[in-house]
């Protein structure tokens, strides 16, 4: 009978076999790691005893085989199914093996562990786990980026299964992990942060080398946290940051920056924000980070205004579990501020309702809700009336049940009205100078929120059409009406009219009538400040003795009445130009006399607030009336010339939106007449006027308005095809690409949307673009080799590929078009070749040529084959580089 193998003896068959077996299914994994676990504990038996102590013979055997085993996927790259099974399996062992060995000395013993230090006692399965990181840690410097991402990839699940770790492999194990989380590979990056990330309860406060919210960093510290805020804000792969985004819990310290990534680059990272950090169960942990207020309005702002439509749904996803939680449309309406920036709150009550439509079941919009409003409940019934009425027919019979009876809409929006008033009144007796009370907000919320429910009410019953009508007057002509409220009373009054002409009428007595208030008022003033004189007069008649001098007191203007004035003058502007903004067309006859009672005079006024009103009224009325444009038109274009500042964005942005409206013909007649008339006079005109507009986008305004309103402006006329110049698109390109305009940002976005939206919109603009092309490169590959340090410009070949990918007939709109524009490119690329004697921008050229987009021979004509051709055996003749590829066109 043959003798039994023994247990070391059969390791080298035994091992390999469970690893064989594990790379197949993770569903044999528990089996092969029990079997595997009792040829361990049977090996461990297997010991040497020598005079110097006893040898872990068996252990070691053990040791080597597996190691071996493991060693043979470690240089497998990533990807491969088979290896990642193998490293789970050996996280999976080194955790049973663990509690297992444990087991089995508390069974030998027969004791319980006392206190925690033994459950940190020696065995086996703790000595087999320590040398395979030491093992592990071994390959984390290796050249082969495969054999680090797996090593990396082994102590990330290792580190799940640890019962214990002494400080010193502790301090190793970090130190390698934050090596590693700088390595070139990304993949590598993600497993050391993975593993990283597990080390954070591990470390002491003194671990924590710099304080929350200190040092350059921006208080991400050096210790682990602060590593991965730093990998989470810095890193440039996507996924590094995710993994270090998913392993960071939101607390006072990391909420800040977890909210940053609510504006990654990675469509994905994003909505890992919404679906992870910011869910409900991570909100609800112990020790998670509760949002501020404006916090709650930038995730909400930030997710459902988002392009991506996998990170709206993620946003509008998080915003149902924050409701679901509350239970409460009130109270999670209160997470936001709706006093001071209620559209957030309105678009998150909008994705609520429309998610979750039965929370308006459980909402009884009956008698009792309209007659205890808050600011919280009035501004849940006024989204509430909006949803309805965006559902049509749908919402429409919904809406008749929950509105109130007009006549008690009336009333209480009356009452409303009063408490603002009399906190108003308060106010002003104290003579403060600071922003409302937290009572005077809400009131003005629970009213603005009245104010749009009145815009859905059914005014059939003329009692409290009148009603409302009179109440909402009246509240306008109050000077103690806030600013805030006259869009929402003007919209109500205009409802309430007869139609726009005879809701201007309104306005204009209304304003006349505050007018006549004022000076009603001056008059009364000035009739007790002159009683007040003449006893002073007396008096100092008296003073003065026999001599009978009189001590006249030196007169000096009333910086408060001024400022008293100013303020009803602004007034009157801002509900003036709420009319003029809700016309839609019409003449303004009606509204001449304020023109020139009230605008005219504001539009010189010291103020510049005042002036500013001014300036837009009057801009309001050019563009309603065709006669007043052509009389305004040229006092905006002097003001152009002469005014600073704010006044002169506005005159700028009047004078766009005129000639768009009117046109340049009309508006330039007057100096078409000084130069002789006929279409010569018209061209001249209106190259001039276009000249004079593309001056202002060098305008040396310090906050560079009015070259971003010249932007905007030009651009409008352009797509209207108001302005069909080529000398203005060229400016346009110009002045997206030059350097100079690198922190005008507000420039770069408008432009960075219109070029391509025009070129692509047309061939026509294509080709206006191709006859520009070769100039334009030429003016911005010039300005880039002269650039001075410190500025930054994009190379001139990243300048002719963008305009190349712009006057790409593939790319427009019209694919019936001209589909030969890119032959045209090719055939002005060579001519300037010819000409330049730069070698850096023929090489560009040279480049540019293998990128055209040429279409198929037949579409091209004989004669332009022809010259292509001949520009090409020229080119080939000459060889104005020897770097000029050619040959192939």
């Amino acid at each position: 009978m043959p003798s039994a193998v023994s247990p070391l003896e059969a390791l080298p068959t035994l091992v390999p076999q469970h690893f064989q077996d594990a790379q197949h299914s993770l569903a044999t994994h528990r089996k092969n790691v029990v079997a595997l676990q009792r040829a361990h504990a049977a090996a461990a038996q297997v010991t040497l005893r020598t005079e110097r102590g006893t040898k872990l013979v068996g252990e070691k055997a053990f040791n080597e085989v597996f190691i071996a085993c493991l060693n043979r996927v470690l240089g497998i790259k990533k990807g491969v199914v088979n290896a990642d099974r193998i490293v789970k399996f050996v996280a999976a062992y080194a955790s049973y093996a663990q509690g297992a060995f444990r087991a089995a000395a508390r069974a030998a013993s027969g004791e319980e562990p006392a206190s925690d230090e033994e459950e940190e006692e020696d065995t086996a399965a703790t000595r087999f786990v320590s040398i395979l990181l030491k093992h592990l840690l071994r390959g984390f410097g290796a050249k082969n980026k495969a054999v680090r991402l797996r090593c990396c990839q082994a102590v990330a699940l290792l580190i799940n299964g640890l019962e214990a770790m002494d400080d010193d492999l502790y301090q190793t194990l970090k130190g390698a992990l934050l090596m590693r989380a700088r390595d070139k590979e990304s993949s590598v990056r993600v497993q050391a942060i993975v593993a990283l990330a597990k080390l954070q309860g591990g470390e002491d406060e003194e671990d924590i080398d710099e304080p929350e919210g200190s040092g350059s960093d921006g208080g991400t510290g050096k210790d682990v946290t602060g590593v991965l805020l730093r990998i989470l804000r810095e890193d440039p792969s996507a996924e590094a940051r995710r993994a270090a985004l998913f392993n960071l819990t939101p607390t006072a310290r990391t909420l800040p920056f977890i909210l940053e990534r609510l504006r990654d680059v990675d469509a994905i990272n994003r909505r890992c924000v919404y679906l992870g950090s910011l869910s409900h169960n991570m909100l609800a942990q112990p020790g998670a980070a509760a949002l501020e207020v404006h916090e709650w309005g930038d995730v909400v702002k930030t997710g459902l205004g988002e392009r991506e439509e996998s990170v709206r749904r993620a946003a509008r996803k998080l915003v149902c579990g924050w409701v679901d939680r509350d239970a409460d449309l009130e109270k999670f309406a209160a997470r936001f501020d709706i006093v001071n920036n209620p559209a957030i709150a309105a678009s998150a009550l909008r994705a609520v309702f429309e998610a979750r439509p039965a929370l308006l079941d459980a909402v009884a919009f009956d008698e009792s809700f309209w007659a205890n409003l808050t600011p919280g409940t009035a501004f849940v019934g006024r989204q509430f009336v909006e949803h309805c009425r965006s559902l049509g027919p749908q919402g429409a019979t919904r809406l008749d049940e929950a509105m109130p009876l007009v006549t008690a809409l009336a009333f209480r929006t009356q009452a409303a009205w009063g408490t603002l008033l009399e906190l108003l009144e308060i106010e002003l007796e104290a003579d403060t100078e600071a922003e409302l009370s937290p009572q005077a907000e809400g009131a003005r919320s629970t009213l603005d929120s009245l104010l749009h429910v009145a815009m859905s009410a059914d005014y059939g019953d003329e009692i409290g059409r009148r009603k409302m009508f009179g109440l909402v007057r009246d509240m306008v002509s109050n000077t103690l009406f806030p600013h805030a409220l006259l869009d929402g009373a003007l919209d109500v009054l205009l409802k309430l009219s007869a139609g726009q002409r005879d809701f201007m009428q309104i306005v204009v007595e209304l304003v006349q009538e505050m007018s006549d208030w004022e000076r009603e008022g001056e008059r009364d003033e000035q009739s007790e400040e002159e009683e007040e004189d003449d006893e002073a007069e007396v008096e100092d008649t008296l003073a003065a003795g026999s001599n009978g001098r009189r001590k006249r007191r030196a007169a000096s203007p009333d910086e408060d009445e001024l400022a008293r004035q100013a303020g009803i003058d602004a007034r009157r502007l801002a509900i003036v130009r709420g009319m003029l903004e809700r016309m839609s067309g019409g003449g303004i006859q009606e509204m001449m006399g304020l023109v020139s009672q009230l605008i005219s005079p504001a539009m010189r006024s010291k103020d510049e607030a005042v002036r500013e009103q001014g300036f837009l009224c009057m801009g309001l009325c050019s563009i309603l009336d065709a006669d007043v444009a052509a009389t305004t038109f040229p006092m905006f274009l002097n003001h152009l010339q002469r005014s600073s500042g704010i006044i002169k964005v506005r005159a700028l942005q009047v004078t766009f939106d005129m000639l768009t409206v009117h046109g340049i013909s009309r508006l330039s007649a007057a100096q078409v007449e000084g130069l002789g008339g006929g279409p010569e006079a018209e061209a001249k005109a209106h190259e001039h006027l276009v000249t004079f507009l593309l001056s202002l986008l060098e305008d040396e305004d310090e906050e560079l308005r009015v070259q971003s309103a010249a932007a905007q402006g030009m651009a409008k006329l352009m797509l209207a095809g108001i302005v069909e110049d080529d000398v203005a698109l060229r400016s346009l390109v110009l002045i997206y690409m030059t350097p100079e305009t690198a922190g005008n940002q507000e420039l770069r976005q408008c432009l960075g949307y219109f070029l391509p939206v025009y070129c692509f919109s047309s061939p026509h603009n294509q080709r206006k673009l191709q006859r520009v092309f070769v100039e334009t490169l030429h003016i911005l590959a010039e300005l880039y080799y002269e650039l001075e340090d410190g500025q930054e410009m994009v190379t001139p070949l990243q300048v002719g590929l963008q305009l190349l990918d712009w006057t790409d007939p593939s790319k427009s709109i019209r694919q019936d078009g001209d589909q030969t524009i890119h032959v045209d490119v090719a055939m002005d690329l060579m001519k300037q070749l010819l000409l330049l004697d730069d070698k850096d921008e023929r090489k560009v050229l040279c480049q540019l040529l293998a990128k055209l987009n040429l279409p198929e021979p037949e579409a091209l004509s004989a004669d332009r084959a022809e010259a292509l051709f001949l520009l090409a055996r020229v080119l080939k003749a000459v060889r104005p580089t020897a770097s000029a590829h050619v040959c192939s066109i």
